[in-house]
Order: C-alpha cells, then sequence, then structure tokens
C-alpha cells in the first residue's frame, strides 16, 4: 500500500514539474470548459486520459494505469488553472470577431489568416486548434491564380454531371473555409459505380481537412461516430449503401449543431459533454438519405461514369491533383478574403432552410461574377430535387398524392384517413407494413413531409383534435409541378 501511495506522489510530483515548466498546460475556453494543452494538442481535462498518458511515457517513461490516470485527472480538477487568459478552441477553421485563421501545420501553429487588410502566414494568439487522430497539415497555397481560375480546376478534376453541378461543387467548397460558424450542407456524392465517388470525397477532403488515414464507413453504433464528429473539421462517410434513423438523426443534428453527454472515464457519475458540429459528405450510388429532416439539409451532387478514354492510373491521377492543389487552395483563399467581409445585403426574399449556408454561397457567387438570383437558382433547384425524392422515398406522401390526385379537399378522422392510405397502398400492390400502423404515428411521418408536399405539390393540411378524435382536413392548391405528374408506385412494386 505504501508503495502504491509513494508511485502516487511521485506521479503527481512529476505533473507539477510539467506543469511549472509549461509543458502542461491547464487553460479555460470561451464555453467556460477546462483543457489541458501539452506538445500542441489540446483535449477536455475529462477526457485527456490519453493524452496524459501519453505524454508521461514520452516524457518519464512512465506507463499510467486506470486507476493512476483516474487520479491524476482528479489532481488537475482541483488545481489553479495555469493561465488566466480565456481561450477559444477550433478545429482546422477558427472564424473570429478579427480574422479567420485555417491551420496549415500543427507542429508550428501556423495558419493562413486572413483579415479585412490583407491575407498573411502567421500564428494566432488565445487560439488552440483540436486535432483529431489522424489529422495532416496542409500544402502551403500558391498565390499566383486568379479567383476565376477555380472553374477549370473544378471541371478537369472533377467529374460533375453538368455546369450547374460545377458551380454548385465551387460554391460548397469555397464555403466551407468559412468555419463552423455556419451551419453547411450535408453533401451527397452519387452516381453509378466507376464514377469517382470515393476519389472525388478524398480530394475534397484533400482540400478541405486533409487526413493521415484513408476514406471509412460509418462506425459501429453512434458513439464512434459522435466521437469523430465531435473532433474533425470534415467528415467524409464513404460508400454508404443504408443509412438508419439513429445515425441520420446524429448526422443531422452535427449539421447544424447539438450536444450529446457520455460518462466521463474512470467516473460513474461524472458526464462529459460532447458538441457534435462538423461539415459531412457521404456517398452512394443512390441517395442513401431517406429521413426527409436530414434531406432538408442536403447539397446532392451527380458525377458521371468516366469513359474507357478519360481513365487514368492512380498515380497520374494523383500526381497531377496534387500538382494543382496549392493553385485551387489559393483561389479558394482569395475568394474567401473577399466573401468574408461583403457586407451588402443580400436581394433575394427567400432562402433555404439552412439560411447561413444560402447567404454564404451568395458572397461567394458574388467574387465569381455569379447575381444573388443565380446563385438562388442553383440551391433552389437542388432543393426542389430533394423535396422530390423526399416524397418518392416516402410512401406515406406516395400514397396522399393518390388519395388527392381527384379531389380538392379531403376531410376524415386520422383513423380513417390511415384505412384510405391502407387501401391505397394494397390497390397499387404496396407491402402494407411500410405504413405507419396507428394514427398517431400517421400524424408524426405526416409532420416531417408537409413541407415537402407543399413546395411540390401544393397539397397542405391540418390536424386538430375534434372532441374525442384527431380530424385532418387536406386541401390540394392547385397544379402539381409538370416534373412529378408520373405516378410515384412504379419503383416500389419492383
Amino acid at each position: 500500500m505504501e508503495t502504491r501511495r509513494d508511485a502516487m506522489s511521485q506521479i503527481l510530483k512529476k505533473a507539477e514539474l510539467l506543469l511549472s515548466k509549461g509543458f502542461l498546460k491547464l487553460i479555460r475556453t470561451v464555453d467556460n470548459e477546462e483543457m489541458v494543452v501539452t506538445r500542441g494538442e489540446i483535449s477536455p481535462l475529462l477526457q485527456s486520459g490519453r493524452l496524459l498518458r501519453k505524454t508521461f511515457y514520452d516524457t518519464f517513461k512512465i506507463f499510467l494505469n486506470g486507476k493512476q490516470l483516474q487520479t491524476l485527472i482528479e489532481f488537475l480538477e482541483i488545481h489553479p488553472l495555469t493561465d488566466d487568459t480565456v481561450y477559444e478552441s477550433a478545429c482546422r477553421i477558427y472564424n473570429g470577431k478579427d480574422c479567420l485563421a485555417y491551420e496549415l501545420n500543427k507542429d508550428t501553429e501556423e495558419c493562413i489568416v486572413i483579415t479585412p487588410e490583407e491575407i498573411n502566414i502567421s500564428n494566432v494568439p488565445n487560439v488552440y486548434f483540436k486535432h483529431a487522430a489522424d489529422f495532416e497539415n496542409q500544402v502551403e497555397p500558391s498565390w499566383d491564380v486568379e479567383p476565376k481560375d477555380i472553374f477549370s480546376y473544378i471541371h478537369h478534376h472533377f467529374n460533375l454531371k453538368n455546369e450547374k453541378q460545377e458551380k454548385l461543387l465551387v460554391l460548397y467548397l469555397v464555403t466551407a473555409f468559412f468555419g463552423l460558424q455556419i451551419s453547411h450542407s450535408l453533401l451527397i456524392l452519387t452516381g453509378e459505380k466507376g464514377s469517382s465517388k470515393s476519389t472525388t470525397m478524398r480530394k475534397l477532403e484533400k482540400l478541405i481537412d486533409p487526413k493521415r488515414s484513408d476514406l471509412c464507413g460509418i462506425p459501429k453504433g453512434t458513439d464512434g461516430l459522435e466521437l469523430r464528429l465531435a473532433n474533425t473539421y470534415f467528415v467524409c462517410l464513404d460508400n454508404l449503401s443504408s443509412i438508419n434513423r439513429n445515425i441520420s438523426d446524429t448526422i443531422a443534428r452535427a449539421v447544424t449543431g447539438g450536444s450529446v453527454t457520455k460518462r466521463a472515464l474512470y467516473h460513474n457519475t461524472k458526464e462529459v459533454v460532447l458538441n457534435i458540429k462538423s461539415m459531412i459528405a457521404i456517398n452512394g450510388v443512390s441517395v442513401v438519405a431517406r429521413e426527409s429532416d436530414l434531406l432538408d439539409r442536403s447539397l446532392i451532387l451527380e458525377l458521371n461514369r468516366i469513359s474507357a478514354k478519360k481513365i487514368k492510373s492512380e498515380q497520374e491521377l494523383w500526381e497531377e491533383f496534387e500538382q494543382d492543389r496549392p493553385k485551387i487552395l489559393g483561389c479558394i483563399f482569395l475568394i474567401l478574403s473577399e466573401a468574408l467581409y461583403d457586407d451588402k445585403p443580400i436581394t433575394v426574399k427567400e432562402k433555404i432552410r439552412l439560411a447561413d449556408f444560402h447567404i454564404a454561397c451568395i458572397k461567394v457567387g458574388r467574387v465569381l461574377g455569379m447575381t444573388d438570383e443565380e446563385v438562388s437558382e442553383l440551391l433552389w433547384e437542388n432543393q426542389r430535387k430533394i423535396n422530390r425524392h423526399s416524397i418518392d422515398e416516402d410512401m406515406v406522401a406516395c400514397c396522399v398524392i393518390e388519395l388527392m390526385k381527384n379531389k380538392k379537399s379531403y376531410i376524415n378522422s386520422m383513423t380513417g384517413l390511415l384505412g384510405d392510405l391502407n387501401e391505397i397502398a394494397t390497390q397499387n400492390s404496396i407491402i402494407g407494413s411500410v405504413l405507419p400502423k396507428t394514427p398517431n404515428h400517421l400524424s408524426n411521418r405526416l409532420s416531417k413531409i408537409r413541407s415537402n408536399l407543399q413546395a411540390e405539390y401544393n397539397i397542405t393540411y391540418n390536424i386538430a383534435n375534434v372532441g374525442s378524435f384527431k380530424q385532418i382536413t387536406i386541401k390540394n392548391c392547385g397544379k402539381v409541378c409538370e416534373s412529378c405528374e408520373k405516378k410515384k408506385f412504379k419503383k416500389k412494386k419492383q
């Protein structure tokens, strides 16, 4: 017992030594969270087990067991902060009041710093950047370019369906550097096999947030995904065939920002809060996102299959891209330096759900010679595509459309509506299990697709309590979109 006490006492003395020498720092962020900083790495105190264990092993060749690590963290909890400065933390990109900083090199702490006056490479005081385990330094941009050169680079290196899609990618790519102060659309890449979906994601990752590791799929369960979303600026999920409801909800929360709580390491009662907000990209042969709540936050880009004449070896492809990567980055930062501080009023009246993303796209578009209306139309065209997809993938929506095909209005109880929808499904050889089982579940499904049905079909509805039951009034307010005239059940039968 005495030996254990002596060993722990020596560990705490070594911790004090590290703190006094500045090799280990205890700081507080603007969010009032205590952080451990050492050797350029930063971690919340209650989640700092791995960092502390590595520090002690690298410095003293001491391996801390679980009990020792728990005691050390508890000791640091009551220890005074080593610096009274209130710091800010960021992942790859810091967007503050006075500047925007993009982390180039974690070893030198050099950043590309953009202010209203200039672009330079320097350090940013009082800001610590969090790093994922596979963080990779970025190449230094080349400034011998013009902002509009980005279109030719995108056309050369990305295999998109048409010019409109290329413009959308440019808008998405530049706004990606605005930081997480705005909510960025979930990027969905689709295309048949051989359309370079994974390669496209790797290129985007190299430009936005390079990593040492290759693309990965969705981790098992939500815990691994939440941890990834909390520590990584740009998360790429490769080659997905489907997304379950829990994963879909987690991704939707991360797009706009949210928090999850976890039990603190080596504690039974203490909690840690993970703030999950990041940029996310996914790909698949089809649009794998199904939930309308997630789709409404999405940007869909379609890739063409690469013809046999244009296929290149991996070595040739990446040599060409790496040669142009500094130039593409130079274009991005030149555009960014103008767009960030554009304070001219936005002329469009209606914005998509992610309004801040819409505004950022408009500012980027202006630098590239695009009108506010042109940028908005590109985004709304994408939104209309999403609306149609949301409806096509939701059998409740398809059945409601069929119900209202030759009607101006419909009034019934929710129980009666459920019976009518089941009858329509049966008539069209649709398996009944795809519809909700109870009126309450039907009400929940209808609330999720309300905006999609109104936007595409001008179908609106209202649910009200009448006596002891819920009554729904559905109205068909006008002609449907021409692209949506066709019946929706064909592919469901196949």
